[in-house]
């Protein structure tokens, strides 16, 4: 399993990435991106009412325009639960709705995420050739801070400077 930052430039600006950081997981069987700085204007209490007060203010990701109605968890630590799938030692990844249960229940933050982004063979090498992403490897330090740590807002240009480019180096859709 190899996990990567996927970061949009200004090329894709007017788009659903536009200034969009994806988690990208990888495995033998292919990959998918996550957007973890895409809160939507839904709250999880909306979709899920009988959460306590604290878990149903959180918002709703966007964790992008694929499958909008499958829903991941990306949380802090194992739940117990048998379709969990361990990213980093302290970074775990579920569509297991008796996750969402527990994680509603306890104190660890996590993120709600509905839907992913995905390509067709070839397409994201394409759009990287053409100058539309930053792509690089993330230290599981530099991940758990970014996760848990910087807002929304912040994301795009902590993860550039996480990538060595300086948000200011990046201008329309290639470094300058």
């Amino acid at each position: 399993m190899t996990l990567s930052l996927l970061v949009a430039t200004p090329r894709l600006a007017g788009s659903v990435f536009e200034r969009g950081v994806l988690l990208m997981i990888e495995d033998q069987g292919g990959a998918l991106g996550l957007l973890i700085n895409r809160p939507s204007v839904v709250r999880v209490g909306e979709l899920l009412p009988e959460t306590g007060e604290a878990a149903s203010a959180l918002p709703v990701y966007s964790g992008g325009p694929v499958e909008r109605s499958a829903g991941w968890c990306l949380y802090q630590a194992a739940v117990g639960q048998a379709e969990e799938l361990q990213l980093t030692p302290e970074l775990w990844l579920s569509r297991d709705q008796g996750v969402l249960g527990r994680l509603l229940a306890g104190p660890q933050r996590f993120y709600l995420l509905l839907g992913y982004a995905g390509w067709s063979p070839g397409q994201l090498e394409r759009e990287e050739q053409a100058g539309s992403w930053l792509w690089g490897e993330i230290t599981d330090d530099d991940l758990a801070e970014l996760l848990w740590h910087t807002s929304d807002e912040q994301k795009w240009p902590a993860a550039l400077k996480l990538l060595g480019t300086p948000p200011g180096n990046v201008v329309g859709g290639a470094q300058a």
